[in-house]
């Protein structure tokens, strides 16, 4: 299990009170792998664990991305998600990654490195 501490997003960009929040306790599934994918998600405060075949392979916390994959491709995800603690959430969709990058282009920049992290990882593991 590693917890991804490399890159982190500044969330301030979207502490905004248009920006919807989630919550998430403590255990509850946050993505179901398979499931239809229309948004990727920025921890604000907790953990998530990142789940494939029943074995966390990944920890998200606070400033770091999970999701981002499925926003990107439109696939079914391909791993869940689980609060590892109680967990504050926000959904970025489609629309709001456009105004992001439009906003902080920086931002397009943070989550290619995230998804290119995973896959080196995923291949070392192969």
């Amino acid at each position: 299990m590693t917890i991804l501490e490399t890159h982190k997003v500044d969330f301030k960009i979207l502490d905004r009170p248009d920006v919807p929040l989630r919550k998430f306790a403590k255990g509850e599934t946050v993505i179901v792998k398979g499931s239809p994918a229309k948004e990727m998600f920025l921890v604000r405060s907790g953990r998530v664990a990142i789940q494939v075949a029943d074995q966390t392979v990944e920890e998200v916390e606070a400033g770091g991305i999970f999701g981002e994959m499925a926003l990107i491709d439109h696939a079914p995800r391909s791993a869940s998600a689980i609060a590892a603690e109680d967990a504050e959430l926000i959904p970025i969709d489609e629309r709001l990654f456009i105004i992001l990058v439009q906003d902080a282009p920086y931002f397009a920049l943070d989550v290619m490195r995230v998804l290119a992290e995973r896959l080196r990882r995923m291949n070392q593991r192969v």
